[in-house]
C-alpha cells in the first residue's frame, strides 16, 4: 500500500522518505512470477522461409484462454525483440505482460531478426523494390497466428502491432 504524504509549502522530503517507493518497487519485483522462455522457428507459407517466434509465459502454466494469448508484431524498421523484449531496468514489455498471466509471443517477419532472409536480400538494394511489403508481412503474421492457434487449441488470439506491424496485423484480422 502506498500512502500519500501531504507537505506544507517550502517543506522538503528527506532521503528516508524518498527511498520508500524504491523499496516497495524492489519488493514487488521480487514477488513476480518466474517465466518460461522458448525461441524457435516455424515454416512460413513460402518454401525455404522460416519465421522466428519467441514465447514467454508464467512457469508451469500450459493452458490459456484465448483472451490471455498475445502476439506482438513489429514494424518496418526493427525486429520484434527490440520493440517488445528489450529489458529496461530489468524488465521488458513482453516480460511485464507475461507476468500478468499472459501467454505472450513475438514474431519476426522474413528478413528481420531471427527469421530467414529472403533470397532477394542477397542482391544489391538497387536491384529490388521493397521486399517485405504488406502482402508478405500479412502472410508471415498469418502463419504465426495459425501456429499459435494450433499450439494452444484456441480459435482466436490478440495481436499488438508497432508502427507498420499495426497495419499488418489489421489485415490478418480482417482476412482470417
Amino acid at each position: 500500500m502506498v500512502q500519500e504524504v501531504a507537505r506544507s509549502p517550502g517543506a522538503t522530503i528527506g532521503p528516508a522518505v524518498r527511498a520508500r517507493p524504491r523499496l516497495l518497487a524492489s519488493a514487488a519485483l521480487a514477488e513476480e512470477p518466474k517465466l518460461e522462455v522458448e525461441s524457435y522457428l516455424i515454416p512460413s507459407a513460402d518454401p525455404g522461409i522460416q519465421l522466428y517466434i519467441r514465447n514467454k509465459h508464467p512457469a508451469g502454466v500450459t493452458s490459456y484462454s484465448a483472451d490471455k494469448i498475445l502476439l506482438y508484431v513489429h514494424g518496418a524498421t526493427y525486429p520484434a525483440e527490440t520493440a517488445f523484449d528489450l529489458p529496461l531496468n530489468g524488465r521488458s514489455m513482453m516480460d511485464y505482460i507475461a507476468q500478468q498471466g499472459f501467454d505472450v509471443y513475438l514474431v519476426d517477419v522474413r528478413g528481420y531478426g531471427g527469421s530467414t532472409r529472403p533470397p532477394e536480400m542477397e542482391k544489391p538494394a538497387a536491384e529490388n523494390g521493397p521486399i517485405v511489403d504488406t502482402t508478405v508481412a500479412v502472410k508471415d503474421v498469418g502463419a504465426a497466428v495459425s501456429h499459435i492457434l494450433q499450439k494452444r487449441g484456441v480459435t482466436r488470439i490478440s495481436l499488438m502491432g508497432w508502427s507498420l506491424g499495426h497495419r499488418d496485423h489489421g489485415h490478418v484480422h480482417y482476412r482470417a
